[in-house]
């Protein structure tokens, strides 16, 4: 939802055309995530920047080089193949040393204390709440993805994506909730984070 509000204001600001618009295909999206993706192309006459994982051209050739289930054989290296590695491409070819995105504070204790400006990375919603995204996208009637209709309060891969339930959605760490259940980091902790917010995207 967040991201929704953020691609609204880009566009009610006529900045759609300074800011790059970037789409990160994991392979392992939901099919409406993609859908939804042309949609607000369609509805804000705008065209985002798509990446994928560098050597593959599509998810066919992709589970036919690592699996179709290469993120539990390697998790870090699925990130770093399908998330990190194409954000640091896409920042490279943009020519910026700086990117948007909506992580906010109520999303959880990891998050607690997220600044607006934070290094490379800009969190223009990190004193926002769900709810307030919400209220802002049912005032303005901005598109939002589909699957939040079916019970889906945060959409990732759809191996570490599940549904909530909606009395929890507002909750604080509510939203998030329903990511990444029972899988683990490398070191054995659990994982909180989706891999791009887990390395720096600058990194060479």
């Amino acid at each position: 939802a967040g991201d929704c509000v953020i691609m609204d204001v880009i566009c009610k600001l006529g900045l759609q055309d300074k800011i790059k618009i970037i789409f990160i295909d994991t392979f392992f999206l939901f099919e409406e995530t993609t859908a939804f993706m042309r949609e607000v192309e369609q509805y804000y006459g705008i065209k985002a920047h798509w990446y994928q994982c560098a050597d593959c051209a599509d998810a066919e050739e992709f589970y036919d080089k690592y699996g179709e289930d290469y993120w539990m054989t390697d998790l870090e290296d699925y990130d770093k193949k399908c998330k990190v590695e194409p954000l640091q491409r896409a920042m490279k070819e943009a020519n910026t040393d700086a990117w948007i995105n909506g992580r906010r504070r109520d999303h959880g204790y990891e998050r607690a204390t997220l600044p607006v400006w934070e290094g490379n990375k800009i969190n223009p919603l990190a004193h926002w709440t769900f709810e307030e995204c919400w209220n802002y996208l049912r005032k303005y009637k901005v598109p939002y993805h589909p699957l939040h209709d079916v019970g889906f309060s945060s959409l990732g891969d759809v191996q570490s994506t599940k549904k909530v339930p909606h009395e929890k959605w507002f909750t604080y760490a509510g939203e998030r909730s329903g990511r990444f259940e029972g899988m683990k980091a490398k070191d054995g902790s659990s994982k909180t984070e989706c891999g791009i917010h887990s390395f720096d995207a600058n990194a060479k």
